[in-house]
């Protein structure tokens, strides 16, 4: 069973975020956050602890606490090793999904953030650890793998799939039944029409490849 006992992996502004989103709008309780040892600057973050990750499980067991990785979009093979890490420390990851989104038969893995007016359609299925911004539409039948980003206002219409750790930014779009590789970059506002290469970055509407991303997303 989950905890409600909850510690946020994280010190930027999307941990600031789901702070006072988890404290209005869930039932875990915050305890406090913590990042790799290298990155404290202060001792308190919202006036909570910051704990060195490395030593987290002395102060914050996974026998008792939760634990969710508030980490962004600008370097994406970070939030696969940091949740990789998470989950060899014992961690439980917890999902949030904000109390106005629609869901109909939706199956979800762990670490998956789901922002306001969110829809998801019925038969969906949902990887780890994915961020899902605000008034997003995931059409029925989708399958949404690990690691990935889709930001405010996207429409990703059924029997689509998206692989892992792909971007896909503002107000994107996209047809039915399209497989969007490992790491896809889709550029805000970009009209995808068609299936995509892994590693590739797409922009416009109808998007375009435009290059390749070897080293995988960094924004």
């Amino acid at each position: 069973m989950e905890s409600e006992n909850l510690i946020i992996y994280g010190t930027g502004p999307l941990a600031k975020l789901l702070y006072y989103y988890l404290s209005d709008d869930s039932e875990y309780n915050v305890k406090g956050f913590c990042v790799n040892a290298d990155y404290i600057s202060e001792s308190e973050f919202l006036g909570l602890p910051v704990v060195p990750f490395e030593e987290i499980e002395k102060t914050y067991p996974p026998t008792e606490y939760g634990m969710l990785l508030a980490i962004g979009y600008s370097k994406m093979r970070v939030r696969k090793k940091l949740f990789n890490d998470v989950k060899n420390k014992g961690y439980i990851l917890v999902n949030y999904v904000h109390s106005s989104v629609i869901k109909h038969n939706v199956v979800m893995g762990e670490n998956n953030i789901i922002f306001a007016g969110c829809i998801i359609e019925p038969n969906v299925k949902i990887g780890n650890n994915n961020i899902i911004w605000s008034m997003t539409l995931l059409g029925h039948d989708c399958i949404i793998g690990n690691h990935n980003y889709i930001s405010a206002k996207c429409l990703i219409s059924g029997d689509s799939q998206i692989f892992d750790l792909c971007f896909i930014g503002n107000g994107a779009t996209m047809i039915n039944g399209l497989l969007v590789n490992n790491e896809t970059c889709v550029g805000a506002a970009s009209y995808l029409r068609k299936s995509t290469d892994e590693k590739g970055l797409y922009v416009g509407n109808p998007s375009k490849l435009i290059k390749y991303n070897k080293n995988g997303i960094e924004l």
